[in-house]
């Protein structure tokens, strides 16, 4: 769902208690619970919509979501943080499907396997997906505090406001007592011209930190009809050859929507080089494969290669491994510039860094560290 740019309002927001850079789910979060506690807030989102790495396939009108191209799963039942937000936003999960048996690829010249292997306990999705999210938080946020298509330049902290400056064509200047950089760690340090010399052990923190979904590029395979469960199949792929190398069933809770998802286990230098419709065709040529030259084909395949994201990816990260990140250096959760200037993220939490819980997780932390402070 496209929302809307508050950019005509930027004028009246010269001056504010709080700026949030970056409207991913810690940056949205992060807005809501200070606004609930009587703060002004003003979220600057260089994207034209918010959401960060939850991403969305719609149909064509843009208006109905039909899959995720970012993070999907949560799981509730283990992680309380994400369990007390979905209950905040008055929102609904189901169980990730996976009755049936799972196809084992193993490359062109060999016929691939169905055998059941066990599912992930208690994986699930949202209802709406992760889209879902996005939209509840937004909706939820007063008029004028989300302002999308503007970057942060230039963060200065040596008044007692915090002076930022916009990628705006006349370099607009906003000021704040607060600022939250809600963005990658890499990213902020990449990206932000900061007027103040950053503690070296935070300049390190922030470049050691990997950011997750960073190598990896995602497809959504939407169909008519969830022909696999008819065959007594889970959706699920496991595959040594790829471009798939694990998929899942991606379909609605009600059913209504038919689709596969997974992630393209070949590197970023090949997808680069072969380009987005040459990995489609290599992605329906597997498909048919797993599923039988005569299973229907895909309403739309639809690939997010998250590499080539600079607002997400960093050159560190595409040379690391592409494995979750581990909780990084208690510095990336300490008040810099007189408790004035604060980091928040997926990649800061203290518990699942990288992951839906962990965006909530930071949120909350860094809320109450700046309200406290």
């Amino acid at each position: 769902m496209p929302f809307l740019n508050f950019g005509v309002l930027f004028l009246t927001y010269k001056n504010v208690d709080i700026v949030i850079v970056g409207a991913g789910l810690s940056g949205l979060a992060s807005a809501i619970l200070l606004t609930e506690a009587g703060k002004k807030v003003l979220i600057l989102e260089a994207r034209n919509s918010a959401g960060g790495r939850i991403r969305s396939v719609f149909d064509k009108t843009g208006k109905t979501y039909l899959a995720d191209l970012g993070p999907t799963w949560v799981w509730p039942a283990f992680q309380p943080v994400i369990a007390d937000w979905i209950s905040k936003l008055g929102l609904q999960v189901f169980p990730q499907f996976d009755a049936g048996n799972t196809i084992l690829d193993y490359g062109p010249d060999t016929e691939p396997e169905a055998r059941f292997l066990p599912g992930q306990q208690g994986s699930m999705r949202v209802v709406g997906g992760s889209q879902a999210l996005v939209d509840a938080m937004v909706a939820r946020l007063p008029e004028g505090t989300l302002l999308t298509n503007t970057s942060v330049n230039t963060i200065d902290a040596s008044d007692k406001a915090i002076n930022i400056h916009t990628g705006n064509p006349d370099d607009e200047i906003i000021q704040a007592q607060k600022i939250i950089i809600a963005t990658p760690p890499r990213i902020a340090l990449k990206t932000i011209n900061w007027k103040f010399e950053l503690p070296r052990e935070l300049s390190n923190g922030l470049d050691m930190m990997p950011t997750w979904m960073a190598p990896h590029a995602k497809v959504s395979v939407v169909y008519e009809k969830a022909f696999w469960r008819d065959q007594g199949l889970s959706g699920r792929i496991a595959s040594r050859a790829g471009p798939i190398v694990e998929g899942h069933d991606h379909c609605s809770a009600d059913g209504s929507i038919a689709a596969l998802w997974g992630f393209i286990g070949w590197p970023h230098e090949m997808r680069t080089e072969m380009g987005t419709e040459a990995l489609k065709l290599e992605v329906l040529q597997q498909l048919k494969r797993c599923f039988g030259k005569d299973s229907p084909d895909p309403l739309s395949i639809t690939i997010e290669d998250w590499s080539q994201d600079t607002l997400v990816t960093s050159p560190n990260d595409l040379s690391g491994p592409m494995n979750h990140p581990s909780v990084g250096p208690k510095n990336l959760r300490m008040g810099y510039a007189d408790n004035r200037i604060w980091f928040a993220g997926a990649e800061t939490a203290e518990q699942s860094p990288g992951l839906i819980e962990g965006a909530f997780d930071s949120a909350n932390r860094v809320a109450a560290q700046v309200l406290s402070g």
